[in-house]
């Protein structure tokens, strides 16, 4: 009888632990992704929903790089918390797919620097891409993006790539994000001269100039010297045979009186 007791308390206890989710669930309309992101103030920006969010409007594949690269999604999601929010330049999964054996082939940095330039530092939204033609600073904080717009499209490109933006995925206060139909990619770092390589090369270049200038007056002086002694040559010959021409007239001479 005990037992019995203690089988049917079990299954109540189970029974409850069902229910009361279920409960909870009721009432809640679902959200779309786009929805959860509230007009007007910043939304609560967790990794499952930005990765929600990014795969259903078309860029899974990017999504899960921006998940799996520690760092990148933390630094999306504190942007998107930001005063100025975020826009997020997504490529279309055919364009990542593409470009995954070479994303695999760059290091740590180097993957991590690709995935924050398709972060631009503001939610830029449809209507301001429409019309502005500018330079934007991407979300490395280094290396910036052109903007600019050919046949009604909007077109995004570096020095080393070009995308179009072909979808508005979100369109909001604090996060804007478009789906592009290519990877951009940023210069590489290493080719990337700083101040002090600059002026590096300044001063190099200026040695170069003293090192030429210098080497033209000596060699000019060179050139005067040995044209001298080339002059001091001619002259002792010619004196040289002035004195033998006279010094044979004065023997034939003599031999003549004799």
């Amino acid at each position: 009888m005990a037992s019995l007791a203690g089988a049917a308390l079990a299954s109540c206890s189970i029974l409850l632990l069902l229910l009361v989710p279920c409960a909870q669930g009721q009432g809640q309309s679902p959200e779309a992704p786009e929805e959860a992101w509230a007009e007007g103030q910043p939304p609560e920006a967790s990794e499952d929903a930005l990765t929600m969010l990014l795969s259903e409007g078309g860029c899974g594949a990017f999504a899960g790089l921006v998940a799996a690269t520690a760092g990148v999604g933390d630094a999306f999601r504190e942007h998107i918390g930001s005063d100025l929010g975020l826009t997020i330049l997504c490529p279309d999964d055919e364009a990542v797919g593409t470009f995954i054996p070479r994303f695999h082939s760059l290091n740590v940095d180097e993957q991590v620097a690709v995935l924050l330039y398709h972060g631009l530092t503001m939610a830029y939204s449809e209507e301001l891409l429409s019309w502005v033609h500018w330079e934007e600073l991407t979300l490395d904080g280094v290396q910036m993006l052109t903007m600019r717009h050919h046949s009604g499209r909007v077109i995004v490109s570096s020095s080393r790539s070009e995308a179009r933006i072909t979808k508005t995925v979100v369109d909001d206060d604090h996060l804007a994000v478009y789906l592009i139909d290519a990877v951009l990619i940023p210069a590489d770092p290493k080719r990337q001269i700083s101040f002090w390589g600059v002026l590096a090369l300044i001063v190099f270049l200026l040695v170069l100039v003293v090192v030429g200038v210098v080497a033209s007056i000596l060699m000019w002086h060179a050139l005067v010297y040995v044209c001298s002694l080339l002059c001091r040559l001619r002259r002792w010959c010619k004196d040289r045979a002035t004195a033998y021409v006279s010094a044979a007239r004065v023997t034939s001479h003599g031999q003549q009186e004799q």
